[in-house]
């Protein structure tokens, strides 16, 4: 269902705080289109061409804009000029993806976008490649905006996942390790690969460890074993 209708739903703020316009913004499934809804306010769902080129990956709430972006990298801003207007696609050309970066997931964290992904080079006489991951950030505001490579995001950790991004500092979280990205997804982005697996990421380095986990069902408790 999820590759049919909506893949993703994301909100501007919390639904629940007075005083806030909160909308919500769907990613349809196979789609250039989105579909918001404002809370409150519209009583159906309104669709809205992105002018992207291909089908949408990922939808990110940032510095109060909706970003559309598509499975290639390229990105559309979804916003309004006036409380209550209608919004808006404008595509944003100037914002490639960073050159040989295999993107697996964009996701706000302290008001900048940024998006992590791998470097990947093949040897075909050995039939071997290297593999390291990357993170790099934008800021929507400046004038001609572009990415920068991240080695040290201080004492913050990153979750990222195909249905979940967040980031908090790891001192709230003494388990945590710091300047770590926690990326839980099948490897690689590979969709068809079954075996849930837990990849942490050093940003300083590059370097993963892959710790895989296995489910099983007792009743109708499900114990998760690393």
């Amino acid at each position: 269902m999820r590759d049919v209708f909506f893949r993703e739903i994301v909100l501007s703020a919390p639904p629940d705080v007075a005083g806030r316009e909160c909308v919500a913004m769907a990613m349809l499934g196979c789609s250039t289109e989105v579909a918001f809804y404002r809370v409150g306010v519209d009583s159906a769902w309104t669709l809205l061409d992105t002018k992207l080129e291909f089908s949408m990956g990922s939808i990110v709430h940032c510095q109060d804009k909706f970003l559309a972006i598509d499975c290639t990298g390229e990105i559309s801003v979804c916003s309004s000029n006036a409380a209550g207007a209608t919004l808006t696609a404008t595509l944003l050309p100037s914002l490639s993806p960073p050159a040989g970066l295999c993107h697996r997931s964009y996701l706000e964290s302290n008001g900048k976008l940024h998006i992590v992904g791998a470097m990947v080079s093949m040897f075909h006489e050995t039939q071997s490649f290297t593999y390291s991951s990357a993170i790099y950030k934008c800021n929507l505001h400046d004038r001609t905006p572009e990415w920068s490579r991240m080695r040290d995001i201080g004492d913050q950790t990153l979750f990222v996942s195909k249905h979940f991004n967040e980031s908090f500092s790891g001192t709230s979280a003494s388990k945590y390790k710091e300047n770590k990205i926690y990326m839980s997804e099948p490897l690689y982005g590979n969709p068809y690969d079954l075996i849930h697996r837990l990849e942490i990421i050093d940003i300083a380095t590059g370097a993963s460890k892959v710790k895989p986990v296995q489910e099983k069902m007792q009743g109708s408790e499900a114990l998760v074993i690393p």
